[in-house]
């Protein structure tokens, strides 16, 4: 079992790919200071005037880092799910991803939705991915 709580910017996909090498049948995370992904993001037409605003454009950073997060998770074999783990009264970072592992790996619909997904908001490169061995492009 892998357990990395608020390990921050990339520090999160380090612990993850961690995990996932050794074989960890269990991984919870709870991503904190999503940075790498914020300057990749060209926004697409239809969000680019509302993202223009600093406050979006940092959630949908948070979102796209931490959705890259399980979809990845998924390819590599994990059935994954993403909550909420305390009140918004308490902390903002209140996700948390959790990964069980036991799927197949690797197949090509999800590689290709995890593609699909990261060129909509231009993401080029993603610590996790490439620690994975998963290209992006």
């Amino acid at each position: 079992m892998l357990i990395a709580l608020h390990a921050c910017d990339t520090a999160t996909d380090d612990a993850i790919a961690k995990g996932v090498k050794a074989g960890a049948s269990l991984i919870v995370v709870a991503p904190c200071c999503q940075k790498e992904i914020r300057p990749q993001i060209v926004p697409p037409p239809v969000l680019a005037g509302v993202l223009r605003n600093g406050i979006f454009l940092e959630r949908q950073a948070e979102f796209v880092t931490d959705a890259l997060r399980a979809m990845l998770l998924e390819w590599a074999g994990y059935t994954t799910r993403v909550m909420e783990f305390i009140s918004t009264e308490h902390t903002a970072k209140n996700t948390m991803i959790t990964a069980v592992g036991g799927r197949p790996k690797g197949a090509k619909d999800e590689a290709d939705r995890i593609r699909t997904f990261a060129a909509f908001y231009g993401v080029r490169h993603h610590a996790l991915a490439k620690q994975l061995g998963f290209d992006l492009r």
